[in-house]
């Protein structure tokens, strides 16, 4: 079994290797996990004419509620985070930001609170430019005001955007913003759209070195859209980019690919396997945006499925190294804990089909970095059953469904 207990998790990060470079703020030692309004509701402010697809305080109160009663929470899911839309149109008369007063009309305080009273965390949205995305106030003249704004609200996760601004100020913006929040004293995770601006609007290459001095997470990769081409498009990037990213992610640093789009109807049982998994796999940050109401049963049990994350949220934080084995067929393997000793990690192996054919895949494990000489045991991780043991000489030869994926874990013997 792959679960890891809460005190095991601190334990291990305790003893993570001295070569892991961790932002100073100690935050998000593993992949953040939980939800965010953006990629289903996006800036659902027309509450009297759907009132079901609305961006309001009892939205997300319900997401808290939902996090605490479901076991989403005891799973690992924690930060409810409000993305664009959420603020009146100005700021008031000493230039702070002010929540929309009918969608939010306790104010964000009292959100804060509510979710915090739940052991949850509470996230929240800005853009370094005069306005953000939608055209709400942004945080441009005003980082000091909103950084302060911010941490009086009690929010622990803030995300922030970048549009609108030219390729210098994104690069000096983020850094003076990210000084501002330090200067709170209240620890908050730092999500930039940094690279994702500069590599695709000012078509530039990212300083991955520099942004991961300054930010948690960010963005580098267009939003996820409700079909499952943009989950596709999602991976063959990451896929493309491994070279370039992977240095940089690790222990409070994260390359984020969006979000999760369970709960939409866009995607069938196999492609959302694929989804959580290449995510889980990469160590990405897992944000679910949806109806928390319309998560399905099969949904609901692959979210929370503790093996499975157990391979994410594992302290070492290794992004999966992919391999393409065959046109449309990509071999992703991450070593993580356990391990035998301090020599012989244990390996995930997701086979990822992306064809609308089924495969035959054979694959030797010892050609992707496998070492133990005792051999290994397979574990199938969706079947939740021992399959074999190996050892390097053997191979593993599986058929894959369409657009589906195979995850076997091998821990050494």
């Amino acid at each position: 079994m792959l679960r890891l207990h809460v005190l095991d998790i601190v334990f291990l990060v305790i003893l993570l290797p001295e070569n892991v470079k961790l932002l100073k703020n100690g935050l998000a030692l593993t992949p953040p996990m939980g939800w965010m309004s953006w990629g289903y509701y996006m800036c659902a402010v027309n509450c009297d004419n759907y009132p079901d697809k609305c961006l309001n305080e009892n939205l997300i109160l319900s997401v808290a509620d939902t996090f605490y009663h479901d076991g989403y929470q005891e799973a690992g899911f924690e930060y409810i985070i409000i993305d664009d839309c959420w603020s009146e149109k100005e700021r008031d008369e000493n230039g702070k930001l002010v929540p929309d007063k009918k969608r939010f009309p306790n104010g964000m305080k009292y959100i804060a609170d509510y979710i915090h009273t739940r052991g949850l965390k509470f996230g929240m949205y800005t853009n370094i430019a005069e306005i953000t995305c939608m055209k709400y106030p942004g945080s441009q003249y005003f980082f000091d005001i909103d950084a302060q704004t911010f941490a009086d609200w009690g929010v622990d996760y803030l995300k922030v955007d970048g549009c609108f601004v030219k390729e210098d100020y994104l690069n000096t913006g983020y850094i003076d913003l990210g000084q501002e929040l330090k200067k709170t004293a209240k620890d908050m995770v730092y999500s930039c759209s940094w690279p994702y601006y500069i590599q695709f609007i000012h078509k530039k290459m990212p300083d991955y070195q520099k942004i991961a001095k300054h930010c948690n997470m960010w963005r580098n990769y267009h939003d996820v859209q409700l079909h499952w081409p943009a989950v596709k498009a999602i991976i063959n990037h990451y896929k493309n980019e491994y070279d370039r990213i992977s240095p940089y992610h690790g222990p409070g640093q994260w390359n984020d690919p969006d979000m999760i789009i369970f709960g939409t109807g866009a995607l069938n049982e196999n492609q959302s396997r694929v989804h959580y998994t290449v995510y889980l796999m990469l160590s990405a940050p897992i944000l679910l945006s949806c109806d928390m109401n319309k998560i399905t049963t099969f949904e609901k049990k692959l979210l929370q499925n503790l093996d499975l994350i157990a391979i994410g949220q594992d302290p070492l934080g290794i992004m999966a190294k992919p391999y393409q084995l065959e046109q449309l067929v990509i071999l992703w393997v991450k070593p993580h804990l356990p391990m035998k000793g301090d020599r012989f990690h244990s390996f995930s192996f997701a086979i990822v089909n992306l064809d609308t054919e089924q495969h035959l895949i054979s694959i030797y494990p010892v050609v992707y970095g496998v070492n133990s000489t005792d051999g290994y045991s397979v574990m199938d991780v969706f079947a939740n059953t021992f399959r074999k043991n190996v050892t390097l000489k053997d191979y593993i030869q599986v058929v894959v469904p369409a657009e589906d994926v195979i995850l076997y874990t091998l821990f050494p013997l």
